[in-house]
């Protein structure tokens, strides 16, 4: 794994969009068209590569810690999880200062969290590893996503949250939320993470991921459906196409996220005609003519 990030960062700081073509092929199995895209994937390609780096918006919002002024401006303050503190090194953390349980995570890439669900416990040498090395990297070299690379890196604690976390994410064109997917990741770990998707009656939708697996029975339709397409009108209306991530614990929606690019771009769906059905709703003249 270690060896693949690194020639993904290599490749990308010669040549991102040749980075992404061999991303695209090796997950999508499919040839990269950024000259006409018409998919949903080969579009979010498009996006990540020629608009989203120079968009400030995009960045701001991309960024976990700036994109809380952006939710407060909306009027969602009440949606924000905690923040305890934020750093830009690891070394400026007081770690007897924190709570007994507590999150941390990077503001410039993905993946880039620690659980802790008891300090005692916590091997802190290795979790002040994990963020340096974090640090360290340019999320945007290694995925893709030129974007990220300008965002400021810094370490931000969050507070922790008690109780069943699901993911709620919802993939919204012009302010209008077409469908979400509901995700279960043990642990905060990403590669076993669980997702289906649903219409926005709560209905299963006709396709699923690829690259991950399918809860074997569907969870039920949460009692908020309505007030979280609510809240994903709302974050959205701002955006051509944004993916709104919400979190729901104990029947309580935190805010979770902004995603311009999800999976990069990335994301092997079925059946085969998901991805052009998809690419329907994301008009990318609407960025030529903002």
């Amino acid at each position: 794994m270690k060896f693949v990030r690194t020639m993904r960062k290599t490749i990308s700081r010669i040549d991102i969009e040749l980075s992404s073509k061999i991303m695209y092929w090796t997950f999508v199995h499919k040839k990269l068209n950024l000259n006409t895209p018409t998919t949903f994937n080969e579009k979010l390609c498009w996006l990540k590569l020629r608009e989203f780096p120079k968009n400030p918006q995009v960045i701001r919002c991309t960024d976990k810690y700036l994109v809380h002024n952006y939710i407060q401006e909306k009027g969602y303050k009440e949606l924000l999880v905690k923040i305890i503190g934020v750093w830009e090194k690891t070394e400026d953390i007081n770690w007897e200062s924190l709570p007994n349980r507590f999150v941390l995570k990077c503001t410039h890439g993905c993946a880039y969290n620690i659980i802790c669900t008891d300090k005692d416990t916590l091997d802190k040498k290795q979790a002040i590893k994990k963020l340096n090395t974090w640090l360290k990297e340019d999320f945007g070299l290694v995925s893709g996503e030129p974007h990220y690379s300008k965002i400021q890196r810094r370490i931000v604690c969050e507070e922790f949250l008690e109780g069943e976390l699901k993911d709620y994410k919802f993939f919204c064109f012009n302010g209008i939320p077409r469908f979400y997917y509901v995700a279960i990741t043990p642990n905060g770990d990403f590669h076993n993470m669980r997702c289906d998707f649903f219409w926005p009656n709560g209905e299963p939708a006709d396709f699923y991921r690829l690259d991950h697996k399918r809860f074997e029975s569907l969870p039920e339709m949460p009692n908020n459906l309505e007030q979280m397409l609510k809240i994903a009108k709302k974050l959205s209306e701002d955006f051509p196409f944004v993916r709104v991530d919400l979190m729901n614990v104990n029947n309580k929606l935190y805010f979770s996220e902004l995603t311009f690019t999800p999976s990069a771009g990335i994301m092997p769906l079925a059946p085969d005609n998901a991805d052009a059905r998809i690419g329907e709703w994301l008009d990318l003249g609407v960025y030529n003519r903002m």
